[in-house]
Parts: structure tokens; C-alpha cells; sequence
């Protein structure tokens, strides 16, 4: 896969003519411009969440590794909200954390205030989310790449793609002229690919408040034949903490219990935490806003690109449940020292003199002052079925991640992150890529969505989108993959010693509680039954006991028959393990199911183009791919699950 000289002497690149499109341009490098060109094994292009995890994930395998960035200062910055996880997506973070990534780590060190949500309901569905403040966030992430071996940071805009006579990429080209070398890229522009923020019917080239936008790449992505479309997202106003009636607004505290999105101890950092708030729009607020409709940047017809379904807008929310009387509205702290209040619930496109009068319909902020405003945001965005599941494009050495790729959050764009800059230094090293499972992870089942199926808006991780849900939870995130991360070297070796010592700590317990009987005449069933719990009619072992309803592990205590040596962490996971058992049994069989399934040899000479219940993308690419069995073919972009189902009733033939 290593560039020769004969291939940078041929290399090819994009210009511009005057009043022409770009077109294909041989250069000849002569020798002393070559010296002078800096080489990597990888550029990252972008600093934001995909980018961090890409340059990490690259750098930890001991590969040369650049990261450039529009602006160095705002490195792992959080544009819109400050916090991090929620549900679905605190299980993506728990496993860029089982993978050696660096997003929850930062999290941990960084928090205000921290919640488990839907803890009411099915563990499958827990979810942590922690507000962070949002300068130290950007500070740790900077501190962080800064002491990074393997890995050197640099600002610049990346305008231009350099790829060989054999298109294979070797090189990316800076809007100044800049020429570095490279055998892979990474693209992680975010929202600044062809950004533009919009307040009303006034709009700014940007990629976010206060910085540029990424302009050239585009055009660039579109010659080489890749499918482009434009998707939109916006973030609320900022107001002063100091102008807000607390009186009229209920305050959340943080849970008392402390809980963590890394597995590694060492990284969690008990610290004082600050409230957040809830109160509510009203009458007053949703007449404004159907007044205006006109004015904002979608209903008022000046942009047209389409935004998030389960993010939406103030608008949106008033157009579409407009049976509603009211909307929950979140006042969550951006920092620890700033006096800024993030508003969740009220993103919008407005105009500014509007967002001031809405903001003061709404209870406790009658008196408030506006700091930042609100704006839509749109951007340039390519189809990711054009990418493997590795993430990698048509191009041999390019890859994408994140925004660009159509989806929404930071937590989706880190998991994609990691495993372009895995599979990017893979591919340098010419070994074989990466492609995670939907039954296995939470971001093979993000990535195999986006690469099979049509997306109409940007796509946000949902727990309902995952058959194998009960499987693929936060608690158990090592579990599944953190031997994947010690195999491919993200993981080192006090963090390896740490999680086998967890798994024999477990197993232990579970091989305990399974062979531990308490007798029907023994004196714990009194015990038991004068705490009010059902009366045991047989011999029954402490694993039958702690899967009763109305039972839990912490209960042994009482009896004396607890086991000291396991923490909180590891108790939960064990009980939901036994608790749901059933549940859990029946999704690995219809994993082991799936497997079966995929092993299924496709036969060499198979005409692809004459079966027609294969989609029309499938068809194409099947018969330019030739894979060896289904397992191959689900691995491609593009390929459903309908085409995978296709496949093998005509295998099996």
C-alpha cells in the first residue's frame, strides 16, 4: 500500500480554471519540493469529537499521525450543548471507553452535574448524562493531544485532496498551498464543511458562532464523484445566570450516588457539582413564535436543508405538537466559573430581537439578559453508504467520520472517530480493517445504519434502534470490547491487568452465588420472611434469590452472605446478568443465529445484476466487490439488510 517515488512523481490533483469546474492535472514533483513536503502515516482533518478520537486511536498504534484544524484554541470544543451521554448515547461513550478513546475520560474529569436517566425502567434503556464545563472540556482535550506521543496538532484549512494516477490518496493540499504527504486522511469537518449560520433571512459563511467555515472541499469531494447532499442542526440562545428568578423554576440536582463513564478508575474525579433547572414554556411563548414562522430561516423558505427529528427547534416543536400546552424548557450551567446558561429545549432561527421577547414568556426569565443568540446552522454532508463499515471511501485511503457523514452529537461523532483512525492506521500498516458488528456494539449498529440505509435528516443513536439492545449495554461495554482494544493495541498493559482482574472478580461471585444453597428449614427464609418477602418452598441458590423481583444483591448483607471484594460497578452488572438472564440467553441465541447466517459462501460465478430483488445499489456493488460469503457482503456500504436476507435465499439454492 506504500507510496513509491514513480507515484508522487505522478501525482494528481484538482485546480480551478477560470469560469471552469475542476479537472484532473498530472504534475511532475521534482525532487527538492518533495524534500521540502512534511510526511505522516495519517492526517486527521478536523479537531473536533471525530477528529480527537481519530488522531487518538491512530497515534496509540504507534502511527505517525497529524491532526490540522481550522483553529487550535478550539480543540474538542462543544458548540451547542455542554454535556455529554443521554440515552443510547452514554452506551457509545462507555464503549469508545472500552476501546482505549478519550471521550469519557474527559467527561469524568470535567463534570457539573451528572444524572442517570430512565432509571425507572429496563437497564437496557439507563443512561448517564453529565453536564460539563465547556472550557475545561476543551482544555483536557488539548492537554490531552498536546502530550500525545506519535501525534503533532496543527492549525490550517484543508482545501484539496491529493490522490495518485492509481487513486489512492497520497497527500492533502492547505488553502495556502501547503503540500503534506500522507498514506490515509481522515475528513472530520463537522458543520464546517460549507457552513453557513443563519438568524432569520440573514445568513453568514461559518461553521459555527465566531469561525470560518471550510470552503474548497466540497468541490472537491463532488469531482471525485462522491454523492453530497446539505443537512442542518442550531443551538439555542445563552443568557446571564445572574438575571433568573429562582423561585419560579424547580431545581435537579445531581444524583448522589456518583456514577462514571470510564472503566479506569484512576480517571474519576469526585468534585463539588452545580444544579441545573426546569421550567416551561407558555400560551405567550407559542402565540410569539406562530406569529413569526415567516421570519424564521425553515418556514420563512431561506434555507432548505433539513434538520434533526428528535433535536427539533422551538418551531418545530410548535408546528408539530401543536396539541401541546407546553414544552419542557432545561437550564443547564456551561461552566463552573462563566455565568452563561445553556437553554435546552429552545434551539432556534429567529431573529435575534425575537429570541429576547421569547425568552421572557417563559417563567423565572422574565428578566433575563440574552448573551449569545441562537442560529441554524446548514453544511455540506456526503452519503455514507458510499463508505465501507470500515469507514473508508472508494478512494483507498481516505476516510470520513462524523458530521460529514450525516449524523448528530458528539457522542456519534467520537465513536465513528475511533474506529476511521483504527482502521486508518491499519490500513498504512497493510493489515486487515475493522468493522464492528450491530450485534456486538452500539457504534457497529450507528455505522451499519448509516451505511445501508437512506438518511433523510441527521441521524441520532436511539436505543429502539438495536434489536440486540439488552446486550449491547453501558454496564458490560468492557466486556465486549475492550480485548478487541488490547488486540489492536488501544489499550495498554495496567489497563489490561485491571479489567481481567474485574472479569475473575465477576466470574468468581457468579460461580458463588450459583452453588450457594440456602436450605428450606435454614434460619435466613425467617429472616427472609419477617422483611416481608415470599415464602421460599425449596431449596433455592443465592442467584435463584437475587433473580426475585423484589430481591437485590445488597439484601446479602443482612444475611451475611455478601462479597466484599466487588464494588458497586461490578454488583450491578452481576445482578442485571441474573436478573434478565432469560431476556439475555434468547438475544445470544439469535445472534449465534445471525452468525450462521453470515457464513454462508457465496458462489464465485453468482450474476449479481439478474437477481432483482437485490436493490440497484446492491446489485452494483456485489458485482463490483465479489464477495466470498454473506459475512463480506454485509460489510460494505450500501448493502441492507433486505439485500444480506436476498442473498442468502439465493445461496442456499
Amino acid at each position: 500500500m506504500g507510496l513509491t517515488f514513480l507515484h508522487l512523481l505522478n501525482s494528481v490533483s484538482f485546480y480551478k480554471k477560470k469560469g471552469k469546474t475542476f479537472s484532473f492535472k498530472k504534475k511532475g514533483l521534482c525532487s527538492p519540493q518533495m524534500s521540502a513536503e512534511p510526511y505522516f502515516d495519517v492526517v486527521v482533518i478536523g479537531g473536533g469529537h471525530a477528529g480527537i478520537e481519530s488522531a487518538l486511536a491512530s497515534a496509540k498504534r504507534g502511527t505517525k499521525t497529524l491532526l490540522i484544524t481550522l483553529n487550535l484554541d478550539k480543540i474538542g470544543w462543544q458548540p451547542c450543548n455542554p454535556s455529554i451521554g443521554g440515552p443510547a448515547k452514554s452506551t457509545l461513550v462507555h464503549e469508545i471507553d472500552a476501546l482505549g478513546g478519550g471521550m469519557g475520560k474527559i467527561a469524568d474529569r470535567t463534570f457539573l452535574h451528572k444524572r442517570i436517566l430512565n432509571k425507572s425502567k429496563g437497564p437496557a434503556v439507563w443512561a448517564l448524562r453529565v453536564q460539563t464545563d465547556k472550557k475545561e472540556y476543551a482544555e483536557e482535550n488539548k492537554k490531552m493531544l498536546d502530550n500525545f506521543p506519535n501525534l503533532t496538532i496543527q492549525e490550517g484549512m484543508v482545501s484539496d485532496i491529493l490522490i495518485d494516477k492509481n487513486f489512492k490518496l497520497n497527500g492533502i493540499k492547505t488553502y495556502f498551498g501547503g503540500i503534506i504527504r500522507c498514506k490515509a486522511a481522515i475528513l472530520t469537518t463537522g458543520t464546517f464543511l460549507g457552513g453557513t449560520i443563519w438568524i432569520g433571512s440573514k445568513k453568514i459563511s461559518a461553521g459555527r458562532a465566531g469561525e470560518m467555515a471550510s470552503v474548497g472541499l466540497t468541490q472537491t469531494l463532488r469531482n471525485l464523484e462522491f454523492k453530497t447532499s446539505r443537512l442542518k442542526t442550531g443551538t439555542p440562545p445563552r443568557i446571564d445566570s445572574r438575571f433568573i428568578n429562582l423561585k419560579k423554576i424547580e431545581k435537579q440536582k445531581s444524583d448522589e450516588t456518583e456514577n462514571w463513564f470510564s472503566f479506569d478508575r484512576l480517571e474519576w474525579n469526585s468534585r463539588k457539582v452545580m444544579d441545573c433547572f426546569l421550567t416551561h414554556t407558555t400560551s405567550a411563548t407559542f402565540s410569539l413564535i406562530r406569529k413569526n414562522l415567516h421570519l424564521s430561516p425553515k418556514y420563512g423558505g431561506f434555507m432548505k436543508s433539513t434538520g434533526p427529528r428528535y433535536c427539533p427547534s422551538i418551531e418545530d416543536k410548535i408546528v408539530r405538537f401543536f396539541d401541546k400546552k407546553e414544552h419542557q424548557i432545561f437550564l443547564e450551567p456551561e461552566g463552573r466559573i462563566l455565568n452563561e446558561i445553556y437553554i435546552q429545549g429552545m434551539s432556534t432561527g429567529l431573529p435575534e430581537n425575537l429570541q429576547t421577547e421569547i425568552i421572557k414568556t417563559i417563567p423565572g426569565l422574565e428578566n433575563s439578559r440574552m448573551v449569545r443568540p441562537a442560529y441554524s446552522v446548514d453544511y455540506d454532508y456526503i452519503f455514507a453508504s458510499q463508505l465501507d463499515k470500515n469507514l473508508m471511501s472508494k478512494i483507498e485511503g481516505l476516510f470520513f467520520a462524523g458530521q460529514i457523514c450525516g449524523t448528530t452529537g458528539y457522542e456519534e461523532a467520537g465513536a465513528q472517530g475511533l474506529l476511521a483512525g483504527l482502521n486508518a492506521s491499519l490500513f498504512c500498516e497493510e493489515k486487515n480493517m475493522v468493522c464492528l458488528s450491530r450485534e456486538g456494539s452500539f457504534i457497529g449498529n450507528l455505522i451499519d445504519d448509516l451505511c445501508t440505509k437512506p438518511l433523510k435528516e441527521p441521524y441520532r443513536v436511539l436505543t429502539s434502534r438495536s434489536e440486540f439492545r439488552l446486550l449491547l449495554r453501558s454496564d458490560n461495554a468492557d466486556f465486549r470490547l475492550t480485548p478487541l482494544g488490547r488486540k489492536y493495541g488501544l489499550i495498554n498493559e495496567r489497563e489490561w491487568k485491571k479489567f481481567k482482574k474485574k472479569i475473575e472478580r465477576i466470574e468468581n461471585e457468579s460461580k458463588r452465588l450459583n452453588k450457594t444453597f440456602i436450605k428450606v428449614n435454614s434460619k435466613i427464609l425467617k429472616i427472609l420472611e419477617s422483611e416481608g418477602q415470599n415464602i421460599i418452598k425449596k431449596e433455592s441458590s443465592l442467584a435463584k434469590l437475587i433473580g426475585r423481583p423484589n430481591f437485590d444483591y445488597f439484601q446479602l448483607n443482612n444475611l451475611e452472605l455478601q462479597n466484599t471484594t466487588l464494588n458497586n460497578e461490578e454488583i450491578q452488572r452481576l445482578e442485571i446478568e441474573i436478573k434478565y438472564l432469560n431476556y439475555i440467553e434468547r438475544q445470544e441465541l439469535q445472534i449465534k443465529n445471525v452468525d450462521k447466517i453470515l457464513d454462508t459462501k457465496i458462489k464465485k460465478n453468482m450474476n449479481f445484476m439478474k437477481i432483482s430483488q437485490l436493490s440497484k445499489e446492491g446489485r452494483e456493488k456485489l458485482t463490483k466487490r465479489r464477495p466470498n460469503d454473506l459475512r463480506e457482503a454485509s460489510k460494505i456500504g450500501g448493502i441492507s439488510a433486505s439485500d444480506i436476507q436476498t442473498l442468502f435465499l439465493f445461496a442456499r439454492q
